[in-house]
């Protein structure tokens, strides 16, 4: 959107968060793992503005209680031109966001925020790495053009839980990568070829792998060594394949499964609980590797399923309520071998046993130990049912979210 009369941009992008469908724990150990995207989603506003004073940066991000005003000139700008990465030649592009030298890159980041910021230490985690990833994302893409950077007011909102496990990080780096990229291209007269669609009111496939990488780089920030399935499902949407040493494979499969989102409120450390699943299959090989290749197959089996659902072959009710059934009994399964291999907790059962009792499908989702579970609501699932689930669920503590599964990925909000 332009200001003719300011010749100001303003641009809104949005991005799902996710969840793990199956694979929880087995995708440690080589199996497949897919994620969905989730229909809660974050957004972000960039708004450029004209003020009388030194230009800034004013950041709203109330999800982690952060506001930021910083100068823009000369100190962000300090930042621009990132080097490529050891052994590869030539200039740097946003184009080519995993050639960048992350590290180098990431430690001026850091060397600035602590020089404007005697205070930075201070902030919590996650402040502090929202404020680094934005500095990196914004420095990149812009710090590799010839473009004019004015004044600008940055918001995030979001409906996602903050270390839920529903991506949320992985979301909101969508966003800024995705927001960032399309004020860009608004800003620039030349140089986006037809590949880049200026006019376009989405992101071409080519832009959301930029989106993505840039992404997966703000996951590194966040998390260290992340495999990659966050920031593809949240660019992407739909579901995503991955496999330990491979990249994440977008599956483009049609899908829209309604589900209760239920937050077990209980706090989970993903590391112990992988650290419980390798000591049992240290005690236990055999047993345990079987069922993480059972894990393995019914990720596969859910896959063909959902892609039969969605391909618009199945012609009639019975067929269709027939792969919604198949669906059920592969959410049951899984959830049961992710109890076997000790990863479940009582208020998780707790919200499957009053699901079934309605006769609906249940499974945790992501590490255990607490943190969410999923309802199935099958097309055919009266409301009352429905209304009666919550209803309890409520009353025994729980917080429920009804929204569906594999939406749309990264857009442009117009």
């Amino acid at each position: 959107m332009l200001n003719g009369i300011d010749n100001l941009y303003t641009v809104s992008v949005s991005a799902p968060g996710k969840v793990i469908l199956h694979g929880e724990h087995s995708v440690v150990y080589g199996k497949t793992a897919v994620a969905v995207s989730l229909g809660l989603r974050s957004s972000i506003v960039i708004k450029e503005v004209n003020y009388h004073v030194e230009p800034t940066i004013r950041i709203h991000l109330p999800c982690v209680g952060l506001e930021e005003t910083l100068p823009l000139e000369p100190t962000v700008k300090s930042l621009f031109h990132p080097k490529l990465a050891p052994g590869i030649t030539g200039k740097f592009s946003w184009r080519l966001p995993d050639k960048i030298d992350h590290d180098s890159h990431l430690r001026r980041v850091d060397e600035f925020l602590h020089l404007i910021k005697p205070n930075f230490d201070a902030l919590q985690n996650n402040q502090k790495n929202s404020l680094r990833s934005f500095l990196y994302v914004f420095s990149g893409i812009f710090g590799s053009t010839n473009l004019p950077v004015k004044s600008m007011e940055i918001s995030l909102g979001s409906e996602l839980t903050i270390g839920a496990g529903t991506g949320s990080s992985a979301s909101f780096a969508v966003c800024l990568a995705g927001a960032l990229i399309q004020l860009l291209k608004l800003k620039s007269s030349t140089g986006f070829d037809a590949f880049y669609d200026q006019t376009s009111e989405d992101f071409s496939m080519n832009e959301r792998e930029i989106i993505s990488e840039w992404a997966y780089n703000c996951e590194r920030i966040m998390h260290g060594s992340p495999s990659g399935i966050d920031n593809a499902t949240c660019t992407f949407g739909s579901l995503v394949s991955f496999k330990k040493g491979s990249k994440p494979r977008h599956l483009d499969i049609k899908m829209d499964l309604r589900v209760l989102l239920v937050d077990s409120r209980v706090s989970r450390e993903t590391r112990a609980l992988v650290v419980k699943v390798a000591a049992l299959r240290q005690r236990n090989t055999a047993a345990v590797d079987h069922i993480l290749d059972a894990c393995d197959h019914v990720a596969h089996t859910a896959t063909q399923v959902l892609e039969k659902l969605s391909s618009g072959k199945c012609e009639i009710d019975y067929d269709a309520e027939y792969q919604h059934l198949a669906i059920q009994e592969l959410w049951d399964m899984n959830h049961c071998l992710l109890s076997a291999l000790g990863v479940s907790h009582p208020a998780l059962e707790a919200i499957r046993g009053a699901a079934r009792a309605k006769g609906l499908a249940c499974k945790l989702t992501g590490a255990g130990g607490g943190g969410y579970a999923m309802v199935l609501i099958p097309p055919s699932t009266p409301r009352s049912v429905v209304d009666s689930l919550c209803g309890q669920l409520l009353e025994n503590g729980f917080r429920v979210k009804e929204t569906r599964l594999g939406g749309p990925g990264v857009s442009i909000e117009m």
